[in-house]
């Protein structure tokens, strides 16, 4: 991969736009009833944010010498990236803690080709929106957008080249020396580091993505208040 990846960029540009949705939720809490209320400035979050994943995910993909395709979509991107993807969930916090798979539907899917690509919602309300901002004006919702913005977030912490950047923003809590380094997820014992990553409205326990909590389960390890009360009372 080329050595002048703009990580720390994608930090900036994603909490640009995280703060965005943090503002609109200081007047439109998240909860059931408001999920699908829409505005224009949710329609700007809804395309930065998916315009700052498609552009991430290009990067990646085009680093691969298989990859030959000049234009590249989300067919794509779920055939290189949704295997790894589909499980991911983080902590999301608003009006009261909840847990978001924003690709939970790439789960129990046939295969990872690009023609079993099984759709996304907040994808396809992207790219309606995009295509004619007036007309889908109202398939920018909270709910699109704060799944968007789950999503780019966990596909960040999967980039290899934004780790150190994700370190620099303070992201990361945990116990010991480049922690960094366990983004990789790359063995089962990731999980006993008990390290999360936290932004301000999301919180991604690193490791933990296909394991289930129960009422027994602890989290013995450095973490937010909120993250820490959240797994304590919740079980999957």
């Amino acid at each position: 991969m080329k050595s002048n990846f703009p990580a720390n960029s994608v930090i900036s540009a994603y909490i640009t736009t995280e703060n965005m949705l943090v503002d609109v939720l200081r007047v439109i809490p998240y909860c059931d009833v408001h999920e699908n209320v829409w505005s224009p400035v949710l329609a700007t979050i809804l395309l930065e944010t998916c315009s700052q994943l498609d552009s991430l995910w290009k990067y990646e993909a085009k680093q691969s010498p298989c990859v030959t395709k000049d234009k590249l979509g989300i067919r794509d991107y779920f055939s290189y990236f949704g295997e790894y993807m589909a499980p991911r969930w983080v902590v999301f916090y608003s009006e009261e803690p909840r847990r978001l798979h924003p690709f939970d539907a790439w789960s129990n899917v046939v295969s990872h080709k690009p023609s079993d690509y099984p759709g996304l919602d907040w994808w396809a309300a992207y790219n309606n929106v995009k295509h004619d901002r007036l007309e889908n004006r109202a398939e920018a919702t909270l709910r699109h957008s704060t799944n968007a913005l789950a999503g780019l977030f966990v596909a960040i912490l999967r980039c290899e080249l934004c780790r150190n950047a994700v370190a620099q923003a303070g992201w990361l809590l945990g116990d010991g020396h480049n922690l960094q380094a366990w983004l990789g997820e790359d063995s089962s014992s990731t999980k006993l580091q008990h390290i999360t990553v936290e932004s301000k409205l999301f919180t991604y326990p690193v490791g933990w993505s296909k394991e289930k909590i129960t009422g027994t389960t602890k989290w013995d390890g450095t973490c937010s208040f909120r993250f820490r009360d959240w797994f304590d009372h919740h079980t999957s």
